[in-house]
């Protein structure tokens, strides 16, 4: 606090201290555009600060014009040159604190008046000058010179006083104490309203929304507000710092034509913008009025939907439908409202509008196809009813629960929770496969089905049995419609059974088919039947039983393997039965010979 106001102090002395030709040559308006510096000692109507020939030269105590020179002296000097000579003997005055305004006096020499001082004349008032002035005589013009230049001097010196530099070094103070008292309550203020847009983020409670179309979500619109406000903060703290220098340095003769100045360009710009304002109003009062229009065309959108979605009224449109219908007709009414309101907005029509729209249109034309396709897609599929949210569905070679239809693209989750992300072109190009839509829509039932193959040993009316009762056995399986089997072929080695069962737990379909498959399993081994491999041979003899042996007796025992000799025709000399070789010795090769 201490550095800050040690630092005040010495920009105060500066300003008190400071040269004034200096400060004086840059605060001096330059001819082309400067405002008019005005004082109670200048002419009543206010010409422009350079000279001209119609106006007359300005004759100046610094930086305040004093009186106009229109006439020169005819083979001596212009009236430009006259005019900067009275200014020079003028600024000598008002700086000698031992000559008092009311020691110049007012002579008549002849064909010419003069106003001196002493023994310095400041200026001569000629015939000529007469003419120049609306025809006054010589002894008027030169009163009314000489009350300008004592009016002028006055204040010159009055602003140079000692009181007057306290006063402005008082106002300094007061008013850099203000400055900070501002500072300080936007730096209170600003922090309390980020913190509000925060809670309302992590709230879900900060998108921009107009009836029921979102048209920014709750980042976007933090990202705004919280950008919004930084440059709110900015724009406070320029314009306080804008008006805080020019009143300050208006309050110090070294820097008051500077101050002066940057007060009349915050005067200008503020009149053009009051100006500009006033010639806009009637096009700020179209656009409320579309705005207004707008707003209630947008309700009565919404309820003229919601009247046509309930389920009690219009059988052709599908209350899934309400809110992808109102988002489209909300977007169709606000892109009207935009092409009614577009004329009157500030700067359309400028080179710069119509440059920015072509740069646009051939941005939108050559880099949206696809996005116009998906979009497109979107609706359609939105509109053919091809799934719904929660809905169980195979798209191309990706399969799973819908989680997200939008736009442009369709989001699945499959049974590993795995997110697939779709384009909606890709779907509407491919063949969606739903198995929801019967259960939802008609409360009907999804045939799930399962092939396995048996062998011809097997009665087929014990395995259909036991197929249906390891159907009716899975949670998911309804007992109506009851479960069948078909016998779908004949082969080689075995039959193809497939098991057809019914089932209202369509988004449950993994786990209702591998229940289903456990259940065969333990069904099938409980009846003494092997589900054996299509490549598996038929030959039992010595091979135990793939049944697991839980399902197994005790006393089991694997079969040995037999061969049993044929039997002997009538004229076969071989030996009778009981002279038959053991079968163990049918089996014994040979011993080979020593020559093998």
């Amino acid at each position: 606090m201490l550095r800050r106001w040690l630092l005040l102090a010495v920009t105060i002395a500066l300003l008190v201290l400071a040269p004034s030709p200096l400060l004086a040559q840059l605060a001096s308006p330059t001819p082309e555009a400067s405002p008019v510096i005005a004082s109670p000692a200048s002419e009543i109507i206010p010409t422009p600060t350079t000279g001209n020939q119609v106006d007359g030269y300005p004759v100046r105590l610094e930086n305040q014009i004093v009186f106009r020179v229109r006439q020169g002296i005819p083979g001596l000097v212009s009236a430009a040159e006259r005019a900067k000579i009275i200014s020079e003997r003028l600024q000598v005055v008002a700086n000698d604190p031992t000559i008092a305004p009311a020691d110049l006096v007012i002579k008549d020499e002849g064909e010419v008046t003069v106003i001196q001082v002493n023994d310095l004349t400041l200026l001569t008032v000629r015939e000529g000058d007469r003419e120049a002035y609306g025809g006054q005589t010589r002894q008027q013009l030169a009163q009314r010179a000489k009350t300008l230049i004592e009016t002028a001097i006055i204040q010159y010196r009055e602003r140079r006083s000692f009181r007057r530099l306290l006063l402005g070094v008082f106002k300094t103070v007061v008013s850099t104490a203000i400055l900070l008292a501002i500072f300080r309550g936007q730096a209170a203020l600003f922090p309390r309203l980020f913190n509000q847009v925060r809670v309302r983020y992590e709230t879900g409670t900060l998108g921009l929304r107009i009836g029921n179309f979102r048209i920014l979500g709750a980042g976007a619109t933090h990202y705004l507000l919280v950008n919004l406000l930084k440059a709110v903060r900015l724009l406070l703290i320029l314009f306080c710092l804008y008006l805080y220098f020019p009143f300050v340095l208006q309050l110090f003769p070294a820097t008051e034509a500077l101050g002066d100045r940057l007060l009349q360009m915050i005067a200008y710009q503020a009149n053009q913008l009051v100006q500009g304002f006033i010639v806009y109003l009637p096009n700020l009062v179209t656009i409320a009025l579309v705005m207004l229009v707008t707003y209630y065309a947008l309700g009565l959108v919404k309820l003229v939907i919601n009247e046509l979605g309930r389920d009690d009224s219009y059988p052709w449109f599908y209350p899934e439908w309400t809110a992808p219908t109102t988002r489209l007709v909300s977007f169709l009414v606000i892109a009207i409202a935009g092409i009614i309101a577009g004329p009157y907005l500030p700067g359309f029509g400028s080179p710069v509008f119509r440059g920015l729209s072509i740069f646009l249109g051939v941005l939108f034309s050559l880099g949206s196809t696809s996005v116009i396709a998906n979009a497109i897609s979107g609706v359609i599929l939105i509109y053919t009813r091809a799934f719904q949210l929660g809905d169980l569905v195979k798209m191309g070679d990706a399969m799973g629960i819908v989680i997200e239809t939008s736009l442009f693209v369709t989001r699945l989750r499959t049974s590993k929770n795995v997110v697939v992300t779709l384009p909606n072109s890709t779907v509407l190009n491919s063949h969606v496969l739903n198995f929801s839509a019967t259960v939802r829509q008609n409360q009907g039932y999804l045939l799930v089905h399962t092939t396995i193959t048996l062998g011809y040993d097997i009665p087929w009316r014990k395995i259909h049995q036991v197929l249906v009762e390891a159907a009716l056995a899975t949670k998911g399986i309804v007992p109506e419609p009851k479960p069948f089997v078909l016998q779908t072929a004949l082969n080689d080695f075995h039959v193809s059974y497939e098991l057809n069962a019914y089932t209202d737990l369509s988004v449950r379909l993994f786990l209702v088919y591998s229940e289903l498959h456990q259940n065969i399993q333990d069904y099938c081994n409980q009846n003494d039947i092997e589900i054996l491999s299509p490549a598996y041979t038929a030959l039992r003899d010595g091979n135990h039983s793939t049944i697991p042996a839980s399902y197994l007796p005790a006393d089991y025992v694997a079969p040995s393997f037999r061969v049993q000799a044929p039997e002997p025709s009538s004229n076969d000399h071989s030996p009778s039965p009981e002279a038959a070789p053991n079968p163990a010795q049918a089996v014994t090769p040979p011993k080979p010979s020593a020559s093998g």
